[in-house]
């Protein structure tokens, strides 16, 4: 059982660390919503978009995670992303 336990504390602070890194992330969308706003730009640029996704699947794909499982988290914090850009 203690080493069931040492695996969830493993988890646990993996866990963290991704939400750090999230709540990073969503900082810089904020400093790039405000960016478009001074430049009259839209808050969703398709090309762009379509780059990063295609950059993380292949990142997936490099570590043996599944594309489809990857794009789903990527649109989910891509929605987001949006919603703290409006």
């Amino acid at each position: 059982m203690q080493e069931l336990q040492k695996y969830r504390e493993e988890i646990d602070k993996l866990d963290s660390e991704i939400i750090s890194l999230l709540a990073s992330r969503f900082e810089i969308v904020q400093k790039v919503w405000e960016f478009k706003k001074k430049n009259n730009m839209p808050a969703l640029q398709n090309w762009r978009w379509q780059e990063v996704v295609d950059s993380r699947k292949k990142q997936a794909l490099e570590k043996w995670i599944s594309q489809d499982f990857i794009e789903k988290i990527w649109n989910e914090i891509h929605d987001y992303a949006l919603y703290l850009e409006k």
